[in-house]
């Protein structure tokens, strides 16, 4: 999976496991459209437009990932998300107010952030959750995978990393012009990262991401899109008579990925430096770790004996290798965008993750002392 990262100045906030998102800060200049029917345009103008201010849209898309992933016990919906096609409808009026619903048969699943606060409206549970702080790092979501965001966020984390232009193509009903991502980093699994963005608001209308052999594995791509501020009332969540409205802390939503007896993460694994991790202190998730940069980050998340057991039998069934370990058992498994390990033992257990390549989080997981739970 992946962990997201909302970051300033090479500090790591919020992050994602899989497609691991957000890293340096990169300032970027004020946006300026260009004349209108213009196409050909330089890939790094287009860069820092993209990352410039969020103009406000409403609109439609769809997120199809094909990684190739096997089932992770309590971290089956993030796994979903890269895996199948999600629908998603978003209302965004700026980078701190806006609206994302995730669709599906069931019903839907709204998650809304006005002003730093988030609230989740559960259709299926009929409950609205305030969410109350900021972990360190936090599992996928709907919101994480809209063109706009998943654009901004890997530009992001490779701002010195090549930009190319890509011929236009017609997205949403419009001609939108394209740049092409080539991270320099030989430990990244990820080849290329295509971007179409509408020529007049730099709005991401289509976001590829691609391995260095084979097509894209991970698509999304606006089919709608209307360039209006949404109304307030489609930002503000709408409580039904008889629903349920709790506050809970953003370290409770985290799940699988809160350890409470877990050990401080190593400082340093496969040659990698932890980075500093902020968050808010109520909402400290112990024992996790992100090492590295860029698109070569990867994630070490501590879990149960048990947990990391599951992962072991179900990568090594899935045909991953098993990794020789001083105690206990380990396997690490390589997709074409995504790797993972994990290692379990009596008492404890860890999962590696990141888009690098597996050989990396082999070394790290070989690295790995001994994890006893604290006392």
């Amino acid at each position: 999976m992946a962990v997201w990262r909302d970051v300033a100045a090479q500090r790591f906030s919020r992050r994602w496991l899989l497609v691991a998102a957000g890293a340096a800060g990169l300032v970027a200049a004020g946006a300026v459209p260009w004349p209108a029917g213009a196409v050909d345009v330089d890939a790094t103008a287009l860069r820092r437009r993209i990352l410039g201010s969020v103009p406000p849209h409403v609109g439609y898309a769809e997120s199809t990932g094909r990684l190739g992933l096997p089932q992770i016990p309590q971290l089956e919906s993030a796994i979903t998300l890269f895996t199948s096609t999600t629908r998603i409808r978003a209302f965004v009026a700026g980078s701190d107010r806006w609206r994302v619903d995730q669709l599906t048969p069931a019903g839907e699943r709204d998650t809304y952030r006005l002003d730093g606060v988030e609230y989740v409206w559960d259709f299926g549970g009929d409950q609205l959750t305030r969410v109350v702080g900021e972990a360190p790092i936090r599992l996928p979501r709907a919101a994480d995978l809209l063109p706009p965001e998943l654009a901004r966020r890997l530009l992001r984390l490779a701002p010195a990393d090549p930009v190319t232009t890509l011929p236009a193509r017609r997205v949403a009903g419009r001609t939108a012009v394209g740049l092409r991502l080539t991270p320099s980093d030989p430990a990244t699994t990820i080849g290329t990262v295509d971007i179409w963005a509408d020529p007049a608001t730099a709005l991401p209308l289509r976001v590829e991401v691609a391995p260095h052999t084979g097509p894209p594995l991970l698509t999304s791509e606006l089919l709608e899109v209307d360039d209006r501020t949404p109304d307030p009332s489609e930002l503000t969540p709408a409580v039904p008579p008889g629903a349920a409205t709790v506050s809970t802390s953003a370290a409770d939503v985290s799940g699988a990925l809160r350890q409470l007896d877990a050990p401080p993460p190593p400082a340093q694994l496969a040659g990698r430096s932890r980075m500093p991790l902020s968050g808010t202190p109520d909402a400290r998730l112990p024992g996790v770790g992100i090492y590295g940069t860029g698109l070569a980050a990867f994630a070490l998340i501590p879990a149960t004996a048990d947990l990391a057991g599951r992962v072991v039998d179900n990568a090594a069934v899935a045909g991953g290798t098993t990794v020789e370990v001083p105690s206990g058992r380990a396997v690490r498994l390589a997709t074409p965008l995504v790797s993972v390990a994990a290692r379990t033992s009596r008492r404890s257990g860890v999962l590696l993750i990141g888009t690098v390549v597996p050989e990396l989080l082999e070394q790290a997981v070989r690295e790995l002392p001994a994890r006893r739970r604290r006392a």
